[in-house]
Order: C-alpha cells, then structure tokens, then sequence
C-alpha cells in the first residue's frame, strides 16, 4: 500500500455505493433524456473513463484556441471562438453526463469511475477559467483569481459535503448543470454580439475617495458568482448537519458538526495565504500561479474523494497548500537579503517552482491512486478488462 490508502484500507472499496440527490429541473425534463439518447454514439468497447477523459479533450482544444488568440487574457476574439467555447464546453457537460450512463449500460460501475470524474471535473474548473476571463477581459488580476476561488470553493464545498453526507447534492440551481449551460449561452451571446456589448456594457458608475468606478455587466456576472456561492455555503452546511443530526445523538452529533467545520479550515487558511501572497505583490498572479492554484485544490479534492471511498479520516494536512505561504516567506528573504536579481525575474521563478511543485504532487497522487485502484478492482483505467454488457 501506498502514502495516500495505507494498510488495509484499500478494502473498503468493497463497500463502495454511489449515492446522488438530483434536485435540477432542468436535469431532469431535459438533459438526462439527452444523454440516454446521446450516450448510443458510443461503442460498448469504450471505457466510460475514456469518455470522461474525452470530453475534457474539448476543454483543452478550447483553451489553446483562447490562449493563441489571447495570452494575456484581455482583448477579444474572432467570434468563432466564442462559437468553439460553447460548443465544447456544452459537449464537456454531455460527456460528463454520459460516462455514468455509459457505465451502467457496460457494467463497468466502480469507485474508479467516481474518482475519475471528479478529478476530470476538478482538473476542468481551472482550465474553464483561463476561458471564461478570457471571455470577460479580466486579464491576470483580482477578478481572475476571485472567478477562479468562486469555481473552486464550490467544487471543495460539494467535495466536503459527500464526504460526510455519502450523497453528491445537486441543488436545484447547481454549477455543473444550470450554471454550465448559462456559461454556454453567454458564449453564445458573445458570438453572436461580440464581447464589448455583453461584458462591458456600463449598468452604473460611482465615486469612491474621488475616484470614479465603472460597474459593467461582467461585474454583475462576479455578484451573482458571490450570491451562489453563499448559497452554497449554506446549502452544504445545512445538509452536513441534517445528516449528523439524524445519524448521531445530541451530544455526539455536536462533536460530529464541529470535526465537520474543523474540516474547513485548512481551505479558509490556504485562501488566505494566496490572498495575501496577490495583495503583498500582484505581478505573482500569472498563467502558472492559476495553474498552481487549480492542481492544488485538485490534489485537495482528490484526497477527499479517496478518503471518503476507503474510509479513511477527513485528509487536513496537504502539503501543496503550503506553497503560496512558502513562495511569500521565499520573495521577502530574496528580495531582502540578495542582490543582482531583478524582481520580475524572482517572481517568475517562484510562480513557476510553485506550478510544477503542485503538478509534480498532484501527478504523484494520481499515478498512486490509479495504481492501486486499478490492481484492487483487477480493471484498467481507459479501457475495459471484464467485457459485462448488459
């Protein structure tokens, strides 16, 4: 056994039971019928990991396509672009909807299948983002990084509440069905309207300490990412202690709450150290400081899944966010006590040594994970080892 499913818990795979609570409408009357009837294009040789993999194919076409035309994440696009963003990020949802589907018709239904999706899902939050503040004209600022903790934190939210609740809850206005498809029609919008009218039409303008502040649509946007993600917070709480308050007494299920919330924190805490890390020096926010961003959340979320399907304790300690606390303490000493190094130069290196430090851990944690997986289920990962057609 490996550092992340130590001694014997692998075997608590055995237990394994996928659980989902679907309150979406919109799910419901639409798009599950369209993904039993979308889910026929593909063969019963395919594995449904390969499909989730290939859906996020489309993300990844997207993103260099945003990334050719727009680096800095600024200025505007051919409208076709918006066109291909749409486009493939609608068929990410359908394949992400499809591969459970998909599985089930197959027989090939497993704790792996889970991890994978959320990992896929986890590991698109990021790359999503580099597109939609493309789409936006954030540029690598605050905004960028406020859209892209917004994404993240709900994703960690949901993560957390499976974990104790053993119930993924998809609220009845959830990221993953009604806020995709608003991102797609948005794209749309743009495609068809171009991004000045449907992201920087001035709504109001107003004056603080005599400078002047221009309110554009793609602010309202960022409210209402901050509305739901305080209903969200609310929602996964609410749930958690609905579940304790029904499985445990009352003595037991206030420690049960508090562990829960406990849990919390070394979330809170790593915002803050990325926060503080922007605030002390914006130029740190780049390609490579997001990407950093993103792999640990994903490695964080990663564990929790793991956790929760071998039954081991909540992970609170992970050791990639401690990285933007180690690249401030790292800036201050080399700015402070070296000489001879230009201050773009030392900041470039630091984001970078960030970015491939949370990729190399993540990536560990992946080819472990996958590994031992793998060997317990006797299965392979992209392709299907036990044919059971049904």
């Amino acid at each position: 056994m490996g550092y992340f499913v130590p001694g014997r818990s692998i075997e608590n795979l055995k237990h394994y039971k996928y659980q989902s609570e679907d309150r979406s409408i919109v799910s419901k009357i639409f798009l599950k019928p369209f993904w039993n009837t979308f889910v026929e294009i593909f063969p019963k040789w395919m594995a449904p990991n390969l499909v989730t993999l290939s859906g996020l194919g489309f993300i990844v076409i997207n993103l260099i396509i945003t990334l050719y035309y727009d680096p800095y994440l600024n200025k505007s696009m051919p409208h076709w672009v918006y066109l291909s963003n749409a486009i493939g990020l609608f068929l990410y949802q359908t394949f992400d909807g499809c591969d459970g589907v998909h599985a089930r018709r197959t027989g090939q239904s497993s704790p792996l299948g889970e991890l994978f999706d959320h990992s896929i899902d986890a590991i698109n939050t990021t790359l999503s983002a580099y597109i939609f503040c493309s789409a936006l004209g954030t540029g690598y600022g605050y905004k960028m990084i406020y859209s892209q903790f917004a994404v993240l934190t709900n994703f960690y939210l949901s993560t957390w509440e499976e974990y104790h609740t053993h119930v993924l809850f998809l609220s009845e206005m959830s990221g993953p069905v009604e806020g995709i498809l608003a991102i797609c029609f948005a794209y749309l919008a743009t495609a068809i309207f171009g991004p000045d009218l449907i992201w920087h039409t001035t709504l109001a303008t107003f004056k603080i300490n005599d400078q002047q502040y221009v309110f554009e649509t793609a602010d309202s946007l960022l409210v209402v990412f901050t509305l739901g993600l305080i209903m969200n917070c609310y929602s996964a709480s609410r749930n958690v202690i609905d579940h304790y308050r029904k499985e445990k007494s009352n003595l037991n299920m206030n420690f049960a709450v508090n562990q829960a919330m406990r849990g919390l924190s070394p979330y809170v805490l790593y915002v803050i150290t990325v926060v503080l890390i922007v605030l002390v020096e914006k130029r740190f926010i780049d390609f490579s400081f997001i990407l950093s961003i993103g792999s640990t959340v994903a490695f964080v979320v990663g564990r929790i899944i793991v956790n929760h399907l071998t039954r081991q304790e909540y992970p609170m300690y992970n050791i990639s966010m401690f990285i933007p606390l180690s690249q401030l303490i790292a800036y201050f000493i080399t700015i402070n006590f070296t000489s001879g190094y230009r201050t773009d130069s030392i900041i470039s290196a630091l984001s970078w040594l960030g970015c491939g430090l949370s990729l190399g851990i993540h990536a560990l944690f992946l080819n472990e994970i996958i590994y031992e997986f793998t060997t317990y289920l006797d299965v392979y990962a992209l392709t299907i080892k036990h044919s059971k057609f049904v």
